[in-house]
């Protein structure tokens, strides 16, 4: 069975209906949304649902919603995301940490960003699993250290040709519900995507994601358990 994850905990319209579709969840603790109610929430949801909670950290930026690249001394950093993940782990035993928004993109190619990550998480607990690009820079500093890499691939987003995501103000970069149960079905059949480009690409997963805050999250993920089943 493939793991279909979601990131969860941003106040999305559609989050209720999303929980009972998915095994993991990724959940925002402080650094761009997120407060002690929504986290104590969806701690909760995971339990009754059986669903695998992870962290969601950002850059420390609620105003731009941690989708902008952020100056920030490493050590500042480090600190903001060890807070960000001991947040959540007040309310449940957590899984894995997945970054969000900038802080993602930015670590899929910056070593030293990547390292920052793996720190604070392994400063928190070495246990913990690292969801990101089986090729980003954040999997080869996990792997270093020795940490459980969750590869992770998205059903919901276009690529770029060296697999990383196109950005979210690209036209295009946001697939409609079809399209985002075909690129799941691609994945599930040959472990490939087709890129921004046109060409295809390999992609290594672990797990399937989708995002709960793009409008019919709901019915997109639905169509993708079809797709796969």
């Amino acid at each position: 069975m493939i793991d279909l994850s979601a990131d969860l905990g941003e106040y999305a319209p559609d989050e209720e209906a999303v929980w009972p579709l998915i095994t993991s969840a990724n959940v925002a603790c402080g650094g761009h949304v997120g407060d002690a109610a929504s986290m104590s929430h969806a701690a909760r949801r995971a339990g009754e649902l059986g669903v695998r909670l992870g962290a969601h950290p950002s850059f420390p930026d609620r105003e731009n919603f941690g989708r902008v690249s952020m100056p920030i001394a490493p050590a500042d950093l480090r600190a903001s995301l060890i807070e960000q993940i001991e947040a959540l782990r007040a309310f449940g035993r957590l899984h894995h940490v997945k970054p969000h928004g900038a802080l993602y993109n930015d670590a899929h190619r910056d070593r030293a960003l990547a390292a920052v990550i793996v720190e604070a998480m392994r400063s928190v607990d070495p246990a913990l699993a690292i969801v990101c690009s089986a090729s980003s820079q954040m999997a080869a500093a996990a792997r270093e250290a020795g940490m459980p890499v969750i590869r992770e691939a998205f059903a919901d987003r276009r690529y770029e040709p060296d697999g990383s995501l196109m950005s979210r103000k690209l036209a295009g970069s946001l697939l409609s519900v079809n399209a985002a149960a075909a690129q799941a079905a691609l994945l599930a059949r040959d472990g490939a995507v087709i890129a921004r480009d046109g060409s295809r690409i390999a992609v290594e997963f672990d797990t399937i994601c989708i995002h709960a805050d793009m409008e019919h999250a709901a019915e997109r993920l639905r169509a993708i358990r079809r797709a796969l089943a």
